[in-house]
């Protein structure tokens, strides 16, 4: 449902959604902007019985003209052509992925989707809305003449919720800031968010000079990448866990990436690693600016709520 609530479209038109969209998924913490800005979303019923499936006859009895499906691959096609064919409902495939490393692909769908619900001017709006934010942080950093920090991102949320040896090597704020991402463009990463999975031994090797966490990782084993920075003694002689250099980021991935969070956190990020050239920027002002324009609410406190109100801030270990 990311798209179509980019997109403006009124969510009343949608007899079924995915499982993990439906009234059948419960989550108290959710971190979908899309969901927090929309919640009647969650009263719609699951058009399967889990996330990405289609069940025909839940389909043929939501009454739709039309599915939706998201997919990335030769799998999704096949089975989309099986749903068309077995009910005869008319299937539209569009690309789901990762808006920083596959904007072209997701514009397109989102044209795509724009064109069949009379929306093209909102699909216009939106890609130059985030290509005009992408543009300004790279001015802004651009700016930037001094001498730049390693910065390493921990808690990376893929499939779940991880630790602080889960990151990311292409991750898009530290692309679009043109920030000294600690982690090798070798790393092998995971799927279309990025993820990639490092040993402690080799963070410890590359001791970053300040900590970027994502705040998924609250909700992984043993609390998490703060908690094991708290209690694991290997980890304290990191030079930003002894110089209290520690910053914590909304999740950005929460059913797949949500581009719009990423955005937010670009901008917080270049306020700790630039300061002055985003002097001008509240980042929490930033975000709900950003969410209004994509999602249609400003969700920042509703989200902040649900990261125990850890948002945008820095984290002490040694206090």
């Amino acid at each position: 449902m990311r798209y179509f609530v980019y997109l403006g479209i009124d969510t009343e038109r949608f007899v079924a959604v995915d499982f993990l969209d439906s009234k059948s998924y419960k989550s108290s913490n959710d971190l979908r902007p899309y969901i927090l800005s929309h919640p009647e979303i969650l009263g719609k019923e699951a058009v399967g019985p889990a996330k990405a499936v289609v069940d025909n006859e839940r389909l043929l009895a939501s009454g739709a003209d039309i599915l939706f499906m998201g997919g990335a691959s030769s799998t999704s096609v096949e089975q989309a052509d099986e749903v068309q064919d077995k009910t005869g409902i008319p299937v539209v495939m569009f690309y789901t992925g990762n808006y920083a490393t596959d904007s072209e692909k997701i514009q397109a769908s989102l044209n795509m989707i724009a064109e069949i619900f009379g929306e093209e001017k909102r699909a216009e709006e939106l890609i130059a809305y985030f290509d005009a934010l992408d543009a300004d942080l790279k001015q802004r950093a651009a700016a930037y003449s001094g001498e730049k920090p390693s910065v390493y991102v921990a808690g990376v949320a893929f499939q779940g919720s991880h630790g602080i040896d889960a990151t990311n090597p292409s991750f898009y704020p530290f692309k679009v800031l043109s920030a000294n991402n600690i982690v090798s463009s070798e790393v092998d990463s995971t799927g279309n968010t990025g993820y990639a999975k490092i040993t402690k031994e080799k963070l410890l090797e590359w001791n970053p000079d300040i900590i970027f966490v994502d705040l998924a990782t609250l909700t992984a084993a043993e609390g998490g990448a703060i908690e094991e920075m708290k209690t694991d003694p290997s980890l304290k002689y990191l030079d930003a866990v002894m110089e209290n250099r520690i910053y914590t980021l909304n999740p950005d991935t929460a059913m797949n990436a949500n581009h719009e969070t990423a955005l937010a956190n670009a901008y917080y990020i270049g306020k700790i690693l630039y300061p002055e050239q985003f002097a001008d920027i509240d980042p929490v002002k930033k975000a709900d600016e950003i969410y209004t324009n994509v999602v249609g609410k400003p969700v920042f406190n509703q989200l902040k709520e649900h990261v125990n109100d850890l948002s945008y801030q820095k984290v002490l270990i040694n206090a």
